[in-house]
């Protein structure tokens, strides 16, 4: 007679499985530990000894309200977004062993086990804005930051407006993307593999050629391909999380020095908020470069995937149009045309 397989036999295969999706960087280091400490939350609730075949789904919907009022380990209920993430991670588990035939049959987790409705994302969206303002930025308050901020940071917070770019993006950029005689900046965004093109204007321009003029001495010869480095000779952004072969992990920790520095500014210019942050530039960006209403574009500049069947038959995003909507965004922020440097 087979031997029965439990929560932690489940938990244990989806996890081997993540960890070699990780090691071929089919998925992010941070990616692996989110699933990690979601399976590990679900295993302690359900019982690792715990027989799948004997499981119901109550249990199932028992876990999800456990996330709902404390959440995983920092025992706070879960937001409607990282809720459907650990909803997620526990079906897929359960899923894989199924399929990679570990389990003979699927297991049922109910019709209630599932992630948050649209209208409890759009609540939660509104009640965030109620309590705390909307992700955006006015130009006033742009304009403040860049008066304010160091040589450096200035030229991150002009790429976070004029193309979207985020903590990571400014954080870790390769001094080879930038094409200083094109005034374009191109490359793959990390997170997506989408390619991204983001015409510079020419305050951005300037700025970046400002802090070259300042960059600081790698600590290291492997930093030395990033365009922004702290005093310290480090990247701005830097997440040591990681893992070894064998299942050996380590956590490491994330260093966000971009973050830091910008609520720093903020803080200064009494514009600190909670949910408020770098990212706010790339929401910022996001609407003012909508009014131009050419989608694909904006698509191109962001980084996001072209929805639908336009991603098969939309080959190629002509420059031009990619210079209306960062140009539209520019007159946004600073109202007339400043001069060229």
């Amino acid at each position: 007679m087979a031997e029965a397989v439990t929560v932690k036999d489940v938990c244990d295969h989806y996890l081997t499985y993540q960890l070699h999706r990780a090691e071929a960087a089919e998925i992010t280091a941070s990616r692996f530990h989110d699933c990690r400490r979601t399976l590990q939350d679900f295993a302690a609730f359900a019982g690792r000894a715990r027989v799948v075949e004997d499981m119901l789904p109550e249990d199932f919907e028992a876990y999800r309200q456990k996330l709902l009022r404390k959440g995983l380990i920092r025992k706070k209920k879960l937001g409607v977004h990282a809720l459907d993430r650990s909803v997620g991670v526990v079906k897929a588990a359960f899923d894989y062993a199924y399929q990679n035939d570990l389990l003979e049959r699927p297991v049922k987790l109910g019709v209630s086990f599932k992630g948050s409705s649209a209208a409890a994302k759009r609540r939660s969206r509104g009640e965030n804005q109620v309590r705390h303002g909307k992700k955006l930025f006015t130009a006033e308050a742009i304009e403040k930051m860049l008066e304010k901020a160091s040589v450096p940071l200035r030229a991150m917070i002009l790429l976070g407006i004029n193309g979207g770019m985020g903590n990571k993006d400014c954080g870790r950029l390769p001094t080879r993307i930038i094409q200083f005689e094109k005034a374009l900046i191109e490359f793959p965004r990390p997170k997506t593999g989408i390619d991204r093109v983001v015409p510079l204007w020419p305050e951005t321009l300037e700025a970046l050629y400002a802090a070259m003029a300042e960059r600081p001495k790698p600590v290291d010869a492997a930093f030395d391909q990033f365009f922004f480095l702290t005093t310290f000779g480090q990247p701005w952004y830097r997440d040591t999380r990681g893992m070894y072969a064998q299942g050996n992990v380590t956590l490491g920790s994330r260093s966000d020095a971009v973050r830091e520095e910008f609520d720093k500014v903020l803080t200064k210019l009494g514009l600190k908020r909670k949910g408020i942050g770098f990212y706010s530039l790339r929401h910022t960006f996001r609407t003012w470069a909508g009014e131009v209403q050419d989608p694909h574009a904006v698509y191109r500049i962001m980084g996001h995937v072209v929805p639908g069947m336009d991603a098969y038959y939309v080959e190629e995003i002509e420059l031009p149009r990619l210079q209306k909507v960062v140009e539209h965004v520019r007159q946004k922020l600073f109202g007339t045309t400043p001069a060229a440097p």
